[in-house]
C-alpha cells in the first residue's frame, strides 16, 4: 500500500506516546526489548530521532534512529510494526522518513543490525539499498548472530571493504593509548592477544606520570618503543619538538615532571634509533591507513565527539574519498545510547577528522605507523624504505 494513501500518518514521537510505545514493544518483541526508561531517554535525547505511525490515535509502529556526535554515522536502532498493520509498506515508510532526518543532520551513513534468521527483514533492507558489511556472532539475547548492514545517504560511494581490526575497550580512563596500540598490532598479527594484562603492561612502559588532569596518559614515543619491544617496526610523526602535553597544566611541579619524563622518552628513542618525523602526518594518512602491511594510530582531541577537549588515541582502519574510519577504544558507557558497534569503523568526514587531529593551543599532532618486523631483521634493525629517513 502506498504510504501517501495509508490509514496511518507518520509523525515525531511525543512524551505522551510513552505508554503506547512500551505496549507496542512488548507486543512485537520477546527479547532485546527497550525499557520504559530507555524510551524516555530517547524521547528527550538530542542524539536520537523517533518517529511513530499514528492510525487515528492508535500507535501502530515506530522507528528509532541514533546519531553519533562528530561522525557521519547514524544507526537504525529499533523498528516495530504492530501485527495488524503489517503488509502496508509501513516499515519502508518509517525508514525513508528517518533517512531524510539523517540527511538533514548532515549524516552520510545509516547502519543497522538484523538477526541472521530474520529473512524477511534482511530482504526488506536489501531492497532498500542496505548492504551487509560484517557479522557479529552471539549478538542478541537468544545468542543469535547479527548481520550488520549499511547504506550510504544520500551520496553514492564506492563499496567499503574495511580492514580486519580487532576492537578492544580500554578498561580505564587513561589507557586509550595501550588499547589502541593493541588493536593496531592486532591488525597486523591476528595472534596478538588483547588483554587487560597487556594493556597495563604497555601503560607502565609508556605513561607520562601526569596529564593535564587525572592519571597519566601515554606518550607517542613510549608507545612506539612498546611496539618495538613486541616485534614491530615503527615510525613516529610529531608536530613539535620538546614537551607535548604541558599545555593546560597549571601546577608547576606537574609541568616540570611532564617535561622531564618526555625528555627521557626522547633520549631513549634516540638511543634506540626510533624514526621520528617532525612533520604533518596527515600527508601519509591514506598511504599508511590503507596499506595491508601497516597499521596507523593517532592522537585526536575529543572536543568534536563529546566536548571534553581531552587527548585521545584511536586506530585508523581505512580511508576513502570522503571519510576516515576509526576504531575508538572508549565507548560512552554512561549513556543508554552507547553500543560498542558504534565505535568500530566509525566514519568521520575528512574535514572533521583533520580538525580532530590537533590538540591544545599549540595544535599538537602525533601519529604512529606500525609494521611487522621481517623475520630476517634483528631487533635493532629497521625495515627498508622510508623507515630510516627520520629527521
Amino acid at each position: 500500500m502506498n504510504a501517501e494513501h495509508s490509514p496511518w500518518l507518520l509523525r515525531p514521537a511525543h512524551n505522551s506516546d510513552l505508554a503506547a510505545l512500551l505496549a507496542l514493544e512488548n507486543t512485537c518483541f520477546s527479547a532485546d526489548r527497550l525499557s520504559r526508561r530507555s524510551f524516555r531517554h530517547y524521547l528527550h535525547s538530542s542524539n536520537a530521532e523517533m518517529v511513530v505511525a499514528d492510525a487515528e490515535g492508535e500507535l501502530v509502529g515506530y522507528g528509532l534512529l541514533l546519531v553519533r556526535r562528530g561522525t557521519l554515522l547514524t544507526r537504525l536502532y529499533s523498528l516495530a510494526v504492530a501485527p495488524q498493520a503489517r503488509g502496508q509498506g509501513m516499515a519502508e515508510a518509517i525508514i525513508g522518513y528517518l533517512e531524510k532526518r539523517a540527511s538533514k543532520r548532515g549524516k552520510r551513513y545509516m547502519r543497522l543490525e538484523v538477526a541472521e534468521h530474520n529473512a524477511s527483514a534482511i530482504s526488506l533492507y536489501t531492497r532498500l539499498g542496505f548492504e551487509s558489511f560484517a557479522v557479529t556472532p552471539h549478538y542478541y539475547e537468544d545468542d543469535a548472530t547479527a548481520i550488520r548492514m549499511q547504506k550510504a545517504l544520500p551520496l553514492d560511494t564506492p563499496d567499503i571493504q574495511h580492514r580486519l581490526c580487532p576492537w578492544y575497550q580500554q578498561s580505564t580512563a587513561f589507557t586509550c593509548g595501550p588499547a589502541s596500540l593493541m588493536m593496531a598490532m592486532g591488525m597486523l598479527d591476528p595472534a596478538i592477544r588483547l588483554s587487560q594484562t597487556e594493556e597495563f603492561a604497555i601503560w607502565r612502559e609508556s605513561n607520562t606520570v601526569y596529564m593535564t588532569s587525572g592519571p597519566a596518559g601515554t606518550h607517542p614515543l613510549g608507545l612506539a618503543m612498546s611496539a618495538m619491544e613486541r616485534g614491530f617496526d615503527v615510525k613516529v610523526y610529531l608536530s613539535h619538538e620538546g614537551p607535548l602535553f604541558v599545555d593546560g597544566v597549571r601546577n608547576e611541579h606537574k609541568r616540570q615532571t611532564l617535561a622531564s619524563v618526555e625528555k627521557q622518552f626522547l633520549a631513549d628513542a634516540e638511543a634506540r634509533q626510533v624514526p621520528v618525523f617532525y612533520s604533518n602526518w596527515l600527508e601519509i594518512l591514506d598511504k599508511e591507513a590503507n596499506a595491508p602491511s601497516s597499521a596507523l594510530m593517532c592522537l585526536i582531541s575529543t572536543y568534536r565527539l563529546d566536548r571534553s577537549k581531552a587527548p585521545h588515541w584511536v586506530v585508523i582502519t581505512g580511508t576513502d574519498e570522503h571519510c576516515v574510519y576509526i576504531h575508538d577504544p572508549d565507548p560512552d558507557t554512561d549513556t543508554a545510547v552507547s553500543r560498542i558497534l558504534d565505535y568500530q569503523h566509525v566514519p568521520v568526514a575528512r574535514e572533521d577528522f583533520q580538525r580532530m587531529t590537533s590538540y591544545g593551543k599549540r595544535r599538537v599532532q602525533a601519529a604512529i605507523v606500525i609494521r611487522r618486523r621481517l623475520p630476517e631483521l634483528g631487533s635493532g634493525e629497521l625495515m627498508c624504505s622510508d623507515f630510516d629517513l627520520a629527521v
